[in-house]
């Protein structure tokens, strides 16, 4: 049984592996919920809404639920839900929310009662260890200073949207904060299983280590 899911982004052509071996852990009885807050200001959230309802309608998920205000919200207020799904957009935005709104504790709660989260790009990289891998695509509009993420995956860090060009900067990453790294490209994810990270999608992903970079494979875990 997995329970975290984090895609590298990009669209649904591209990422239909990885949502596939999502929805296969998602009960389709029980609705899913769906945060789009990463994207406020950038686009509306009913073209949002209509995204994720193009994307996983086709796999079976019919019943979505939005939220866009997180406010008051509790586990007791999760446990409806057959899983959650965060997507992309500004990760400081997404972070700095999910903390002022204390959610960002009732999503541990959350994981750690079994329930299944998925990140996409933004909504992955928040599952990390530190978020500043996304500094070099997303402006810090709100001058966040305290950048960790909600630490689900250990110690490492993901970088998303990877291509082989970014290798210096994830270097340049590593050297300032000292984290490993998960790097997944548009049609890589990883996913967490009672064995451990699996990747999953059609290409591979790799782990950046102090004096290492490991290409691995899908279907084969970290």
């Amino acid at each position: 049984m997995a329970k975290l899911f984090l895609s590298g982004g990009g669209d649904a052509k591209q990422t239909k592996e990885i949502d596939k071996e999502f929805v296969s852990q998602v009960n389709v009885s029980k609705p899913l919920l769906y945060i789009p807050i990463a994207l406020k200001g950038a686009i509306s959230y009913e073209s949002c809404f209509e995204w994720i309802n193009s994307t996983l309608n086709p796999l079976g998920v019919q019943n979505i639920v939005m939220w866009t205000d997180l406010s008051n919200k509790s586990i007791k207020n999760l446990n409806q839900f057959s899983a959650v799904y965060i997507g992309g957009g500004n990760t400081f935005r997404l972070l700095n929310d999910l903390r002022n709104f204390g959610f960002d504790k009732v999503l541990k709660d959350y994981v750690e009662n079994k329930g299944v989260v998925y990140g996409g790009s933004a909504g992955a990289i928040v599952l990390g260890s530190n978020i500043m891998t996304c500094a070099h695509m997303d402006s810090n509009i709100l001058k966040l200073q305290d950048c960790a993420g909600l630490n689900l995956i250990g110690n490492y860090s993901i970088w998303c949207h990877y291509q082989v060009e970014n290798d210096h900067l994830i270097r340049s990453y590593m050297n300032e904060y000292n984290k490993p790294v998960i790097a997944l490209s548009e049609e890589t994810g990883i996913c967490l299983c009672t064995d451990g990270f699996k990747v999953i999608g059609n290409a591979p992903a790799y782990v950046f280590e102090i004096e290492n970079k490991r290409r691995i494979e899908p279907d084969t875990f970290i």
